[in-house]
């Protein structure tokens, strides 16, 4: 696991010179949020839902955007507090925040983890060279499979996708990079693919673009969707739309899991409540930043969550706009 790495981004020194945001009074309640690695959709989306949060607290609340590793290491952290830095919360998938309340692999033990709203879809797809001969889920059989890399959220619910149809595939444990460039020189025979948001990830936006035209893509047939999405807490049945992925003209229908917003029982009630306010409240000014903001509505603020424990503040919010 990776460790969390501790360079901040602060809003007042940031967003002061990048999107010209004030400085807060020093009584405002601090917030490190965690995202992801800087120049993913993670970052720049937590970084923008900074802002706003902060811009819509009336000087009560200011957040500041950290880099982090993964979203299983978020959920790690968020219990830990810093005197200078404050409270922490974070963004992780609905999954990752589930298995974390109940203590289920990745994590060893229970974590003091709580959920305050879920944000956009993580969509996962799967891909192969059209001239493969796989056509659909089931074709996957005896096939070079790279179901992810080991110990994240689409390496367990590939294989728990597997296992639920019944299909031996020849698994093989890439990263994003490597698993890029595996299906790009043709070493596997098919592999995974994710959307953030609608839009593709970097990685898998350059796949492709240099393979446009070339690549087949396609989920697990629609009962294995359906008993995953039963199955496991956090998961949703998502539909990529066609001409989302470059060269590619068809809609796919898969799974997906939402990125979430969460925190730890350290928070108190009202400051969750402030913070889950001053966001929703407010969604549409994310997308000034972010075009993915878009997916972060009030509607959707708890698609995902239906088994998650949510933050008795954050819950508060909700009863209120009632969900």
């Amino acid at each position: 696991m990776k460790k969390l790495m501790l360079h901040t981004v602060t809003l007042a020194a940031s967003f002061a010179l990048i999107l010209g945001a004030a400085p807060m009074a020093n009584s405002a309640s601090k917030v490190l949020l965690g995202t992801s690695q800087p120049g993913g959709a993670t970052f720049e989306i937590g970084t923008a839902m900074s802002k706003v949060i902060t811009d819509n607290s009336r000087g009560k609340i200011s957040v500041s955007a950290s880099v982090t590793g993964v979203s299983t290491a978020n959920v790690r952290v968020v219990k830990k507090t810093d005197k200078t830095k404050g409270l922490r919360m974070g963004m992780a998938t609905a999954p990752a925040v589930s298995w974390g309340q109940v203590g289920r692999k990745p994590f060893k033990k229970k974590q003091d983890v709580l959920a305050l709203g879920a944000l956009y879809p993580l969509t996962i797809v799967y891909t192969t060279f059209k001239t493969s001969g796989i056509k659909k889920w089931s074709d996957l059989t005896g096939k070079r499979f790279v179901v992810g890399g080991r110990g994240g959220s689409i390496y367990i619910v590939t294989q728990l996708a597997l296992k639920i149809s019944g299909i031996k595939a020849k698994r093989e444990f890439f990263n994003n990079n490597q698993n890029s460039a595996a299906i790009k020189d043709q070493r596997v025979d098919a592999g995974f693919f994710f959307l953030n948001g609608g839009v593709p990830a970097p990685a898998y936006m350059e796949l492709s673009r240099v393979l446009s035209g070339k690549l087949h893509f396609f989920g697990p047939d629609e009962a294995t969707i359906k008993q995953l999405v039963k199955d496991e807490a956090g998961l949703v049945r998502d539909v990529v739309a066609a001409g989302a992925i470059t060269g590619y003209d068809k809609p796919i229908t898969s799974w997906g899991q939402m990125w979430t917003l969460m925190t730890s029982s350290k928070m108190s009630n009202d400051l969750a409540y402030g913070i889950t306010k001053a966001l929703y409240d407010n969604h549409t000014q994310i997308t000034k930043y972010h075009p993915v903001g878009k997916f972060i509505t009030k509607k959707t603020g708890l698609r995902g969550l239906k088994r998650v424990k949510v933050h008795p503040g954050a819950a508060r919010y909700w009863k209120e706009n009632g969900m």
